[in-house]
């Protein structure tokens, strides 16, 4: 997982960019890509993403600093969470990292689109039973829906975005398999 991402984000101009240092720890020194190093690096500030609208549960998972993942999952309409977890990333090998989620944030798709923000990539299908991906970092909110197909007046979804989206979807994934999280899944 790790050397696809570092292809995509060289690629992207940001060499060297696959980790962000945590204060927290050993100082940001390498202890070998062990679980919860800080080889596998930090985000500073809290992420959400989840997917929005339709007719189905409204699910939202956060990756808080320094690799905090928290999910909770509501029933359309409900302030009340009908599941919640939160567990620490515990490894980066084989696995999605905290790290891998900051370089994908310095994306130059995923800075301009938080640039933009609140902004609208594809089409809004929600009318249609369809659902939104949203994407928050700060006051910032990006939604990503489904591919413009030619589609009039649709703003395609940048590359750095898509694969941003679909990088959280992994990590959710992951997480929801394992752990607390997945206790709390099969209840």
């Amino acid at each position: 997982m790790q050397n696809r991402w570092v292809l995509l984000l060289s690629t992207g101009g940001l060499l060297g960019a696959l980790a962000t240092a945590c204060s927290a720890g050993n100082g940001g020194e390498s202890s070998g890509g062990s679980g919860g190093s800080d080889a596998c690096g930090c985000v500073e500030d809290a992420v959400r993403w989840g997917s929005r609208g339709g007719f189905g549960a409204d699910k939202t998972s956060t990756l808080s600093p320094c690799r905090t993942f928290s999910y909770e999952q509501r029933a359309p309409g409900s302030d009340v969470p009908r599941r919640t977890c939160s567990q620490e990333l515990l490894s980066c090998e084989g696995s999605v990292s905290a790290g891998e989620v900051a370089a994908a944030f310095d994306h130059p798709d995923v800075v301009a689109a938080l640039a933009a923000a609140p902004v609208l990539y594809g089409v809004d299908a929600r009318e249609l039973d369809g659902r939104l991906f949203r994407i928050e970092r700060g006051d910032a909110a990006v939604d990503v829906g489904y591919d413009c197909q030619g589609r009039a007046g649709c703003v395609p979804i940048p590359d750095g975005v898509a694969a941003l989206v679909e990088l959280l979807g992994e990590l959710e994934r992951e997480q929801l398999a394992i752990g607390v999280c997945r206790t709390a899944m099969t209840r």
